[in-house]
């Protein structure tokens, strides 16, 4: 634990005082004492002798919010989303990277700053948590003023959820063929780790690598349901407790799990393993704090210090040691070099990307849908899916989804389907992979359920991606399926008049 003499000689610096204070404008900032905890909410700080006040009180780290706020002192607890949004300015994105090993934690920092990188963001900040880990910033400058037509000041914690999952996704994935985690299981104090039941749950995921569902261990065990009268087989995975045969109407005997391991959404029994990278989603709730720039960590002694990006593998935790601190030239989120709307892509990729299926976006309003026995052709297509249909910039995931389910519903058979969907791929700016657009379309087959595409009124998958452009019709129906009906109907009896 940090002893009153030494918090006090670092944070009477003026130079530790200045960067400080330079990032408390528009914050808020909370002292903690030790083991005691955090001190009065809402707080900031204005002037130095904030700083030493607290510091004399106890006060061992001082901790600051990634929302930036008209007045932080107008917060309190508990405030509608309304009173919040009304005082919040923006945000800025700050991603924790926290693993238990720490090789393993700058290499997984190293991935997630190349990621940024790749998006096309050079306003890139990195500092040392003062402990195991690093934090990874980017200012909110850099992201555009709305995303899919919403004021992104306002997406606030769900914008952070979505890119700090998409990114997590994007540097090991399917696509690459979980890389990273091969590489983190070739580590040897990892493995040393696996060896602990306590430390080892929840550290390996097996993941489907043909659609990309993760898969529990209930899920992928294989077990077999006998019926006592007929014989018949029924494999399952091992969540099913009972099954009762159809043709004599008993419940069927639960035998012996089998080795046949089988995805149980698509069947695949093609499976890779995934590390969880504890990215922590912690910093992605309202009002959390993180620890401020030179502030002490209490169990390390150290200080959490800011350091260049691209040397976050070379850097050395005794650098950060308070008696051979020094201020560092480069700035934790600084906004003096940014550029605006550079990190667009990366938002609006977040947004579209969903780890689940879209079928679980709890957007979408659904039912249940009797598809028709007979496929409506193109020119009874609403204009939607047409103007999607030549291809797109943004939104792809989203409108493959509607598609299908669209077409399905106007009774297209899924051969057909797969040909369209490929076909309107190749039109698209950035081509979705192939393979994962194809087994979308077979999980779809494989699923009884036919549902209706989202309705017009559903913005995120029709006005947000620039697809909506509404004829007379239009406003007439809630559903892009009721428009194609509706107009193959007058057609049908215009002809027969």
């Amino acid at each position: 634990m940090i002893d009153i003499g030494t918090a006090l000689r670092h944070y009477k610096r003026k130079d530790v005082q200045d960067e400080m204070l330079a990032d408390s404008k528009n914050k808020e900032v909370v002292a903690r004492f030790g083991d005691k905890g955090f001190g009065k909410r809402p707080d900031t700080l204005n002037y130095p002798s904030d700083i030493i006040e607290q510091v004399k009180n106890g006060a061992t780290s001082f901790h600051i919010s990634e929302e930036r706020w008209k007045n932080p002192l107008q917060l309190t607890t508990p405030m509608t989303k309304k009173e919040m949004d009304d005082l919040r300015i923006g945000w800025d994105l700050v991603i924790d990277i926290d693993f238990e090993i720490w090789e393993i934690t700058k290499m997984i920092g190293h991935k997630i700053i190349n990621a940024l990188k790749e998006q096309g963001i050079s306003s890139i900040s990195c500092k040392f948590s003062g402990n195991k880990g690093f934090h990874i910033g980017v200012p909110f400058e850099a992201f555009p003023e709305k995303v899919h037509g919403y004021e992104t000041r306002l997406l606030f914690p769900e914008a952070t959820k979505r890119v700090v999952s998409y990114l997590a996704d994007y540097i090991d994935s399917k696509e690459n063929n979980f890389q990273l985690s091969k590489k983190i299981l070739e580590n040897k104090k990892f493995n040393d780790m696996l060896k602990d039941n306590e430390k080892n749950k929840g550290l390996i995921q097996e993941i489907c690598l043909n659609c990309g569902k993760k898969i529990s261990e209930d899920e992928s065990k294989q077990i077999e349901f006998i019926c006592p009268k007929c014989g018949k087989h029924v494999k399952a995975d091992n969540s099913v407790k009972y099954m009762i045969c159809e043709k004599d109407n008993v419940y069927m005997e639960r035998i012996d799990e089998s080795n046949d391991k089988k995805c149980p959404k698509c069947g695949s029994k093609d499976f890779g393993k995934k590390v969880n990278l504890f990215i922590d989603t912690l910093l992605v709730s309202p009002r959390h704090l993180y620890r401020m720039n030179y502030s002490l960590h209490e169990k390390s002694g150290l200080a959490s210090i800011p350091i260049l990006p691209k040397k976050i593998l070379e850097f050395k935790k005794q650098e950060a040691i308070p008696e051979k601190l020094r201020i560092s030239k480069y700035k934790f989120l600084d906004k003096i070099n940014v550029k605006k709307g550079e990190a667009a892509k990366l938002i609006i990729q977040a947004f579209d990307y969903n780890p689940q299926n879209e079928e679980d976006d709890e957007r979408i309003e659904r039912k249940e849908y009797e598809p028709l026995k007979f496929a409506l052709q193109e020119e009874f297509f609403p204009p939607c899916i047409k103007k999607g249909l030549k291809g797109l910039k943004d939104g792809k995931k989203r409108f493959s989804f509607l598609l299908i389910n669209f077409l399905t519903s106007v009774g297209w058979d899924y051969e057909k389907i797969e040909k369209i969907i490929v076909e309107w791929n190749k039109k698209n700016e950035e081509p979705l992979r192939e393979a994962d657009l194809l087994a979308k379309v077979r999980y779809h087959k494989t699923n009884k359920k036919k549902i209706l595409p989202p309705n017009c009124n559903n913005a995120a998958y029709y006005k947000d991606i620039g697809i909506c452009e509404p004829d007379n019709l239009c406003n007439k129906i809630k559903n892009p399926v009721n428009y194609s009906r509706i107009k193959a109907r007058s057609v049908k009896k215009s002809k027969n008049d």
